[in-house]
């Protein structure tokens, strides 16, 4: 169900989606999971992500945009997220679209107040139990005309659990520390010799994050060359 949509009902969005999606329409994005449509009619704008598939993914793709869909409704009201509709027809996540750049494509200086707000709306998003797990990548963070930040695509995050689940805790602090340590990089582009004493204590590199680097250099270093 659609919430503060006036311009269009859910039907007939539900049948926009499904028309451009037969007729193969470009899209915002498109992964294994699904597509990220562009709807820019009537003045208005929004972000529609479908999910694809099969008899047997598509239904696995569907839950993973109805977790996203759980994951905006507890950030709901945040400045720095988009707005969610809903769910059209309970298969199809609408979204605010966000006018504005990636964190790749504007490159800010690691001096700009983006960063002080970037951090500041991380800590709100762990307040409310919700860790992103996927900032690293730049595509998930914009920067809008007046240098805010905005964070999207929410499909692998991860929220606390109440009472005793001891994986769901381990994964969701493991989770945020990953979006601390993608903030830090991005502030100092990767370059990480010139961190600050201030925001030292953000950044801590996971044991995951040191074995991944130590398999990719790896693979870089030994299986590339065999193919070279």
């Amino acid at each position: 169900m659609l919430q503060n949509l006036d311009f269009i009902s859910e039907s007939e969005l539900t049948e926009w989606v499904k028309t451009h999606l037969e007729s193969g329409a470009k899209e915002l994005s498109a992964g294994y999971q699904g597509k990220t449509l562009l709807f820019d009619e009537q003045n208005h704008k929004l972000v529609i992500k479908a999910p694809l598939g099969n008899f047997i993914t598509r239904p696995i793709n569907l839950a993973l945009l109805r977790h996203e869909h759980q994951i905006y409704q507890k950030l709901q009201g945040m400045q720095s997220i988009p707005f969610c509709y809903g769910m059209a027809n309970n298969e199809y996540l609408v979204i605010e679209f966000i006018e504005g750049q990636t964190i790749r494509q504007r490159q800010l200086d690691s001096n700009s107040e983006f960063f002080v707000k970037l951090l500041l709306a991380i800590k709100e998003m762990h307040q409310r139990g919700v860790a992103h797990f996927d900032l690293k990548r730049m595509e998930n963070l914009l920067v809008t005309t007046n240098d805010e930040p905005r964070l999207i695509d929410f499909g692998v995050s991860i929220y606390r659990k109440e009472g005793f689940h001891w994986l769901n805790q381990f994964l969701y602090k493991l989770a945020q520390q990953f979006d601390f340590n993608a903030w830090a990089r991005h502030k100092y582009n990767k370059n990480m010799a010139l961190i600050s004493d201030d925001d030292k204590k953000y950044y801590k590199k996971t044991g995951i994050e040191i074995a991944s680097k130590k398999i990719k250099r790896f693979y870089k270093d030994k299986v590339l060359k065999v193919f070279k």
